[in-house]
């Protein structure tokens, strides 16, 4: 099926006032269900438990629900894609494509929210708000899970930022640039073409 978007700013019509007074999960769900398509670039930092930098990296997120391509460009790089059913993760320099489930890897893959519904938000964390209800702070309910909170923010209606705080301290901040108004995401982002003799693992 073939389809596309035009981003705009004025994509949902809840006011920031309505959404600070709201239940934080409430809010939160209003929020990304209201992300049903989104183009940023990134720069993504990981810092160890003591804030030195262990990693830099950037690159492009895509979005059109249940679409989900994330792209790393620097340092080295990596796509990820999601639908409805597979995570395929593509590393060039490594010739290799990694297929799995789309269920096995959500709890693990913080990004993943914003793809998924108010329900799993309420199933998988407990969620407040930080400061003026711009920013949610969300601590998985699962003693399993690779992360112990996750910081998402906004700007009015759109994502900024997300923060990651795994299991050992270390922690990944991601500042994104939205893209600007009238950028069309098409079905033909989400493709992923493999050049002869990669190798697809799992599937």
């Amino acid at each position: 099926m073939k389809f596309w978007s035009r981003i705009a700013v004025s994509s949902w019509a809840l006011s920031v006032a309505t959404l600070a007074h709201a239940d934080p999960l409430e809010a939160l769900v209003a929020r990304l269900d209201a992300l049903t398509a989104y183009s940023a670039g990134f720069i993504q930092q990981l810092r160890g438990p003591h804030g030195e930098l262990l990693e830099r990296s950037k690159g492009q997120v895509l979005l059109l629900r249940p679409h989900f391509r994330w792209e790393i460009t620097e340092p080295y790089p990596q796509i990820i894609l999601a639908d409805e059913q597979y995570l395929r993760v593509y590393d060039p320099d490594l010739a290799q494509v990694t297929l799995r489930a789309l269920d096995e890897v959500l709890a693990d893959t913080p990004v993943s929210l914003l793809t998924q519904s108010g329900a799993d938000l309420a199933a998988d964390f407990s969620v407040a708000q930080d400061g003026e209800g711009q920013a949610y702070v969300l601590e998985p309910l699962s003693l399993q899970s690779a992360y112990s909170q996750i910081r998402l923010a906004f700007d009015q209606d759109t994502l900024v930022g997300l923060s990651i705080v795994d299991q050992l301290g270390q922690v990944t901040d991601i500042e994104f640039t939205p893209a600007p108004e009238g950028t069309v995401i098409q079905s033909s982002d989400f493709s992923l073409t493999l050049p002869a003799g990669t190798d697809v693992i799992g599937g």
